[in-house]
């Protein structure tokens, strides 16, 4: 949806079809056209689905913004794109972003400081995890290892008893993590990428988020209440992040970071390909991060910008359950609804 708010919001018209396995959410869809096709998983009816549209509307770019269809588009791009384009990290980057545990290691390997993790594979890890990872609450979590359909499911434990009752409830042996629980800051920071070089990005800070109260984490994936934030070791750590996966790596990427007790930022997983969830917080701010990657998959030349901080800090986006967005100014003490 904000990556079709973007698109509109473009200083020249574009053409858009949404599509969606859901026959009834398709239509919240607002694009030009909108399209129902297979989910991803049925992978040969979906490749064939993406293809006919492309030809039956005349597309020139494709715009994933799911992983998992992303994946598919990417490892059978001449089947489902011919000559259409589309930027996109490579398959092998993407496999390692889908699964938390991957780059862990990859991020581990290459010197990035990371909180203490471990693999879950069977309940003495768990005891294990308890002995070696000394923070209280342990912070338990699917591992994103394709493959083992454990997704989110993150819950802080203060006794092994509860963190076995809940990857059983999960069936998740093999497909969760432990990691030391980080009490700080919740920011991220979101690039595009031109084979290796920052072409812009920008970081944020996580201050509240949407009905935290259906989740036994009180992080639900989607921020009430953001703002922008001007930070060195954001900047230099995301892009550190970044290019640990792949020192040529190309489109868009966003990093998770929490703090420790310190303040010290530690990355805890990336999303490879895609513009996450709140983007179009930058796209009203004043950089339309959707259009600058439609312009960068066609080829185009892109306006000058800054490679960091391309916004000014404490701008806040603010939204809930039908209700919002509205973006904000900070002056002092006060807010100043700017949209």
């Amino acid at each position: 949806m904000n990556l079709t708010r973007g698109l509109r919001m473009a200083p020249e018209p574009v053409f858009t079809v949404g599509c969606d396995a859901n026959p009834y959410f398709v239509h919240l869809a607002l694009t030009d056209k909108r399209e129902v096709v297979p989910r991803c998983a049925e992978e040969d009816a979906y490749v064939a689905a993406v293809r006919a549209i492309v030809e039956r509307h005349h597309l020139t770019a494709v715009l994933p913004n799911s992983s998992l269809e992303m994946m598919v588009l990417t490892r059978r791009r001449s089947e489902a794109l011919g000559q259409t384009a589309m930027r996109v990290p490579s398959l092998a980057v993407q496999e390692i972003a889908a699964s938390k545990w991957l780059t862990y290691q990859r991020w581990l390997q290459a010197g990035i400081p990371v909180p203490k993790s471990i693999l879950i594979e069977r309940p003495e890890d768990v005891e294990r995890a308890f002995d070696e990872i000394l923070t209280r609450p342990v912070w338990f979590r699917g591992s994103g290892i394709p493959g083992r359909g454990v997704g989110g499911a993150a819950l802080p434990c203060n006794k092994p008893v509860q963190a076995l009752g809940w990857i059983d409830f999960y069936q998740g042996w093999g497909a969760f993590m432990a990691s030391e629980y980080l009490p700080g800051e919740n920011l991220t920071f979101l690039a595009l990428m031109d084979h290796g070089k920052v072409v812009t990005s920008q970081g944020r800070q996580r201050d509240a988020y949407v009905i935290p109260h259906v989740s036994p984490s009180g992080i639900t994936g989607a921020p009430a209440i953001s703002h922008t934030v001007h930070r060195q070791d954001l900047n230099e750590l995301g892009t550190r992040a970044i290019l640990a996966l792949d020192p040529h790596f190309d489109g868009a990427a966003f990093v998770d970071f929490k703090a420790d007790k310190d303040g010290r930022l530690l990355p805890t997983e990336i999303n490879a390909g895609r513009l996450g969830t709140t983007h179009h917080f930058y796209t009203v701010a004043g950089v339309n991060f959707p259009y600058l990657l439609l312009k960068m998959a066609m080829g185009e030349e892109l306006p000058p910008m800054p490679q960091y901080d391309c916004l000014p800090p404490d701008l806040y986006w603010v939204r809930t359950l039908d209700a919002g967005p509205v973006l904000l100014r900070k002056r002092g003490s006060e807010l100043e609804r700017v949209w």
